[in-house]
């Protein structure tokens, strides 16, 4: 027999023609609850094409060459590049930890190899916070790391993001249009299935549930 979430990928694998999707997700680890819009239709390499082109920008108008922000652009240069020197050879980024970890499903989904979980990629439309998360001791990184991860964060690849499925996150699916609504479980505490979703400017707020 088919677990539920099982029944939800391939409800997904027929669906034609959807660009987004809406989920109310639960990070298991912060324990914060949000509405997220992500999009579906998207080129990882065309978001890292865009991105070498924001980052050249952003360089150019760094004045000191020898500053930690102008390095660490350095660096991240170089990674994006890596990237697309790999899918031009039809491979990944070796420095990409889950390189070969994932099958595709198809509409923004793959199959994690190493758990069997699904898993839903997109780059971040919008979010809406439902119920704050817990707190969350500050994270001890070295300052290049954490200038590059700045970095990235205003970058086009810094939207991407990854949602891992399971009975406790979704119940449900349907089509609202060209979006793909995920039904949120009623364990959560909250009465969540999504309304239709307003595709407009990217936007994040945070909302009181």
């Amino acid at each position: 027999m088919k677990t539920q979430i099982g029944q939800v990928a391939e409800a997904i694998k027929s669906i034609k023609g959807c660009q987004f999707a809406s989920l109310t997700y639960l990070t298991k680890k912060t324990k914060e609850l949000a509405r997220y819009t992500v999009n579906l239709g998207f080129s990882y390499h065309t978001a890292v094409e865009k991105s070498v082109t924001e980052l050249e920008i952003l360089m150019a108008e760094m004045v000191d060459k020898t500053a930690l922000p102008y390095l660490a652009a350095v660096e991240v240069m170089e990674s994006l590049k890596k990237t697309l020197a790999a899918h031009a050879e039809g491979k990944q980024n070796e420095d990409y930890t889950k390189a070969g970890q994932y099958i595709s499903i198809g509409n923004g989904l793959n199959l994690n190899t190493v758990d069997n979980t699904i898993q839903l990629f997109g780059l971040l439309h919008s979010k809406v916070v439902l119920a704050e998360g817990e707190p969350q001791k500050p994270v001890k990184s070295a300052p290049m790391t954490i200038a590059k991860n700045k970095l990235r964060k205003v970058l086009s690849i810094g939207k991407f993001r990854e949602f891992a499925l399971d009975e406790g996150n979704v119940c449900g699916v349907k089509v609202n249009g060209d979006t793909i609504e995920f039904t949120a479980p009623t364990n959560y505490g909250f009465n969540l299935n999504p309304p239709a979703v307003n595709i407009g400017s990217p936007k994040t707020e945070t909302v009181t549930a």
